[in-house]
């Protein structure tokens, strides 16, 4: 048996025919994880910038080809509450493009949520023959998990000597910031790396949880815990948390497995900690201990609360312009110190901040409060209310995002989605620990075009836990 039929084999798929769609579905795992490198650039405006990313392109891919299945089984799809609720959702952001304040960017963003919605409804239509795929997707994910995870130890450790163009280090990644690197290997940041290993992970501590594992099983969720804990991004992590906790009350029965899970995470922050302290004394660039590089880490993670730093340490930096995640220009400094020594509130008080500013505008009309801005049009209406230029800025938070661009009625729809999905996995009430996890981490960014990975996860746990006695499929 060659290597191909190995690997077929060992994701279940030798007895399974699959056409285009499928094959092309099977993908999902590995095109998610390039979502920011590699990139075509097409320069920018003054409301937003032009890059098309390999998610984006696969996700539009999928959608054409997804259509002529929606053809043929279009009688059916019809009568299923769940298409009619995703296609209100989508069409009430196209009718908003009459009044958004920035077409161009509306008209885009509306194209992705369209391509999004295709995908779903075409896996629908053929909700069999997908539910064949999923163990195998689910495979593929853990294990493209693992192989990025490798790759962000990699980053760790090259970034203490190369460059962070040799590395594809983000800005707000580098070692000058907090004496160690913040890995994020293909994505436009740490917290979206993390993101990305939610879904694997979960999936972990679930089989952890569920029934008696394997030695793989708990090396690949410790591993995974400290590759998570190294990105220091705590949207993700704080995520991560609230999905373990929702899977220890689904299977709060089997009290020694849920302790040598959270152990075995546990042991992995641990691990994670002891890279960052060591990393931090391997740079010979600054002068810093390996209790040092520790203590800020707990410090930053704890936003604060936990700090064991040195009395008459350094105080830490009173801004950090880099708070948002996204690539910024890093000054230079002849300091032995790392620029920051510890929590930096305003990592979490700028966000706050834009949130408040998006409230803000959200109140300033009635028809606003009901119908939003325009779907695109966060940016400008925010530079407007505060009486500024940066008409490219995000909310970074996606709640507040959605009810400023598309009022109540568009939250409605958003939450009302929620629901459906809730409601849909009833029976399999661990998905609601990876939905869980997604809703936490909306709460730290907004937009589609980074976190693609969320919106086809939840598309495929949908179709996992869909009734097929309600939707005759065709092939």
């Amino acid at each position: 048996m060659n290597r191909r039929n190995r690997v077929v084999c060992w994701l279940g798929l030798d007895s399974i025919k699959t056409d285009i769609f499928e094959k092309l579905l099977l993908l999902a795992p590995i095109m998610v994880w390039f979502s920011y490198y590699p990139r075509l650039d097409f320069g920018s405006s003054d409301t937003m910038y032009f890059k098309l990313t390999v998610p984006l392109v696969y996700v539009l891919v999928l959608s054409i080809i997804g259509i002529p299945r929606i053809w043929r089984g279009r009688s059916e799809l019809m009568r299923q509450p769940a298409v009619w609720l995703v296609a209100s959702f989508i069409v009430w952001q196209g009718i908003s493009l009459l009044w958004t304040p920035n077409v161009l960017r509306g008209v885009l963003t509306f194209g992705i949520s369209g391509m999004l919605g295709l995908v779903f409804v075409a896996c629908l239509a053929l909700v069999t023959r997908i539910k064949k795929l999923l163990p195998a997707l689910a495979k593929l994910y853990i294990v493209t998990a693992l192989i990025m995870a490798c790759l962000a130890i990699a980053q760790f450790i090259l970034g203490i000597w190369l460059s962070r163009q040799d590395t594809l280090l983000c800005a707000g990644c580098v070692a000058d910031q907090f004496g160690f690197v913040r890995p994020n290997v293909f994505a436009i940041e740490p917290q979206f790396f993390g993101s990305m290993l939610l879904v694997p992970m979960l999936i972990l501590v679930h089989a952890s949880m569920s029934k008696q594992q394997s030695w793989r099983v708990w090396l690949s969720l410790g591993f995974l815990s400290t590759v998570l804990v190294l990105t220091l991004s705590r949207g993700a992590i704080f995520a991560f948390l609230a999905g373990v906790v929702v899977l220890i009350a689904v299977h709060y029965r089997q009290s020694k497995r849920i302790m040598a899970s959270v152990a075995t995470i546990v042991v992995g922050g641990v691990m994670a900690l002891a890279l960052q302290g060591t990393a931090a004394v391997m740079n010979g660039k600054y002068d810093q201990t390996f209790g040092e590089a520790v203590a800020k880490s707990l410090n930053q993670l704890s936003l604060g609360l936990i700090d064991v730093r040195q009395v008459g340490g350094r105080d830490a930096p009173e801004s950090i312009y880099d708070a948002v995640e996204y690539p910024i220009a890093v000054q230079e400094s002849d300091s032995e110190k790392p620029a920051y020594d510890g929590y930096v509130a305003e990592s979490t008080d700028i966000r706050v901040n834009l949130s408040r500013l998006a409230l803000d505008a959200w109140r300033e009309t009635p028809f606003r409060m009901l119908a939003g801005v325009g779907l695109g049009g966060a940016g400008v209406a925010m530079a407007e209310s505060a009486g500024h230029n940066d008409r490219r800025e995000i909310v970074q938070n996606e709640y507040v995002e959605v009810l400023l661009e598309r009022g109540i009625i568009g939250l409605a729809l958003f939450l009302t989605m929620l629901g459906g999905i809730m409601y849909v996995t009833r029976r399999q009430k661990w998905v609601w620990g990876i939905l869980a996890a997604f809703m936490v981490q909306w709460a730290f960014f907004s937009g589609y075009p980074s976190a693609l990975h969320i919106y086809l996860t939840l598309i495929l746990f949908v179709i996992y836990c869909y009734d097929q006695r309600s939707l005759a499929t065709r092939s």
